[in-house]
C-alpha cells in the first residue's frame, strides 16, 4: 500500500467533532466499491501506515513523542457507518484525509 496524497483541512466552524479525525481513501476504487467496502477496510494496514502519514504533515514531532493517539471508529464521521476512519486523540482542529493505492 502506496501513500499517493496527504491532505490536512481545518474542521468547518459549527462542526460537533470534538477530536481531529483521519479517513483513508483508495484511489481507483469507483463509486459503487466504496460503498460496498465501507464495512471491511483494511484498517490494521491504514494504522501500520499513519507514522508515514504523520511525516508528511507538521504534527510527526507529536506523533513520535506519543501525544497523538489513533483509534479506528467505524462510526467515525457520521453515526450511521457510512464514514470509517481513526479518531486522533490530542489533535485538535484539523482532519487529516490520506490517499493510498492499494
Amino acid at each position: 500500500m502506496k501513500i499517493t496524497q496527504v491532505k490536512v483541512l481545518p474542521i468547518p466552524v459549527g462542526a460537533r467533532q470534538k477530536t481531529a479525525h483521519c479517513y483513508f481513501f483508495l484511489t481507483g476504487e469507483s463509486i459503487i466499491e466504496n460503498l460496498q467496502n465501507r464495512r471491511n477496510r483494511p484498517n490494521k494496514e491504514f494504522k501500520a501506515l499513519l507514522g508515514k502519514v504523520f511525516e508528511k504533515t507538521e504534527f510527526n514531532q507529536l506523533w513520535l513523542d506519543g501525544h497523538i493517539k489513533a483509534n479506528w471508529s467505524q462510526q467515525c464521521g457520521c453515526s450511521c457507518g457510512c464514514s470509517p476512519g481513526f479518531r486522533l486523540t490530542g489533535l485538535y482542529g484539523k482532519n487529516i484525509f490520506v490517499d493510498v493505492q492499494y
